[in-house]
Order: C-alpha cells, then sequence, then structure tokens
C-alpha cells in the first residue's frame, strides 16, 4: 500500500474526548472517495505506530483532509494526538481504502446512522453532497451519549438551512438539562419520521452491538439487507 508524507496544519480540541487533526498533503496522487479511512502512521522514539481512521472531510478539497480521533490511553497513536501532536509534525498516510463508500450513483436517497466518534465516515459522505453541491436527499441520524461529544455540531445544525436536500437529526441518550433535542436510542419511531422512499441506501457505523442492532431493527422495518451498507468500530 502507496504512502503519501502529511504534514499537521492544525489540531483542535473538538470534543472532551475528540481532537481533530488538519493534514496537508502535497503529492497530488493521493485519494479517497466518500465514506473510506486512511492509515495514520507516527514515529515515536524511533518506533513507527500506525492506525487506521476515517477522514471526515469531502475529497472536493483537495490537498488537505481531516481526521477526528478519539482519546485512548492504551493506544499510542491516539495517545500522541492528544498529548504531543503539534502543528508542523510530519506524519505518513496511505491512500483511502475500504468499500464504505457513497457514489451518485447508488442512490438519490441517503440515510447515515452513526454512533459516537463511528460518525465520522458519515460526516465525509454528508459533506461531499454538500459540497460538491449532489442533489442527493441526506438524512444523518446521529446519536452520542453525552451532548457534548457532538462533534462539529454548529455545522451540522446550520447545513439544512442552507442545503434543502440535507437533513439532521440528534439523540443523546444520556442528557443533562443544559440538552432540548431528541433523546433515548436510535429506535423505530425515529426511523419512521425520516419518511423514505424504498429505494434508499442506510449506511450505519458505530460501535459493534450498535451496528447490529440497527441492521436488526432495519430489515425488522422491510429494508432489505442489499441496502445496507455498515462498518463496526470496536
Amino acid at each position: 500500500m502507496h504512502s503519501y508524507d502529511a504534514v499537521i496544519a492544525s489540531v483542535t480540541p473538538a470534543t472532551p474526548s475528540i481532537h481533530v487533526l488538519q493534514l496537508k498533503i502535497t503529492d497530488p496522487g493521493f485519494r479517497f472517495l466518500p465514506g473510506q479511512w486512511v492509515d495514520l502512521s507516527i514515529a515515536l522514539d524511533g518506533i513507527t505506530h500506525q492506525a487506521g481512521y476515517s477522514v471526515t472531510t469531502s475529497p472536493v478539497h483537495q490537498g488537505s483532509i481531516e481526521l477526528a480521533i478519539k482519546a485512548s490511553s492504551h493506544h499510542p497513536v491516539a495517545r500522541w494526538a492528544h498529548e504531543q501532536a503539534a502543528v508542523g509534525d510530519r506524519v505518513r498516510i496511505t491512500q483511502g481504502q475500504g468499500p464504505f463508500v457513497y457514489l451518485p450513483e447508488m442512490s438519490e436517497n441517503v440515510v447515515l446512522i452513526g454512533g459516537g466518534v463511528g460518525v465520522t465516515p458519515l460526516l465525509s459522505i454528508f459533506r461531499h453532497v454538500r459540497d460538491a453541491r449532489l442533489p442527493t436527499r441526506v438524512h444523518l441520524l446521529y446519536s452520542v451519549s453525552d451532548s457534548r461529544e457532538i462533534l462539529f455540531h454548529p455545522e451540522l445544525d446550520a447545513a439544512p438551512h442552507t442545503h434543502p436536500n440535507l437533513h439532521v437529526a440528534i439523540t443523546v441518550t444520556q442528557p443533562d438539562s443544559a440538552w432540548h433535542g431528541l433523546t433515548g436510542r436510535i429506535d423505530p419511531v425515529k426511523l419512521r419520521t425520516l419518511e423514505v422512499p424504498n429505494d434508499t441506501l442506510y449506511y450505519l457505523c458505530g460501535p459493534k452491538g450498535m451496528v447490529e442492532d440497527m441492521s436488526t431493527l432495519l430489515h425488522d422495518m422491510g429494508v432489505p439487507m442489499s441496502r445496507i451498507i455498515f462498518e463496526k468500530w470496536w
């Protein structure tokens, strides 16, 4: 697998547990599709460490990507991203990988169902439809346990106001008094309110149990498995 040089352009604490790294890639050969992931390689004390992370940005914007990395005390790359990564650091990344992708010819109607940091590849698809001005009708259904952990919350709130084909519903499973939106897990009631046609494609990404539960729920609601695309994070 070919890899590319990248330089950290910014490190942003996006939520209490997630840092977003913007990486500049000057090699014009670098490619990825909406929804794909890359391997990020770093060198620490002469040892190379590698981990896979979904790209959150759209391929429309060439020359840089963003990775949203959740903190982990036992994973060296995640720990580095939160404790040591700095603007100007050099890293290596692979080209985009994996079959979890969306292309316009696949469907004109898409539902993106994400749990926690598993929303990251779905954000790439969502942003691509927005930034490429595709006519695709997209519903993002995003579940988090804590409202402080919602990635890019202002951006997601704003998107439907300027792009009428984009829809966002965020639900919080352990809400505090400051949260006034949807609460509880994603269930048949929340899914039926989307009122999407039968040709809709469903993309699922999140913890293993959540993806399995959503697959079963959708199938029980009459969605054929051929229209369910999933990626499990664990």
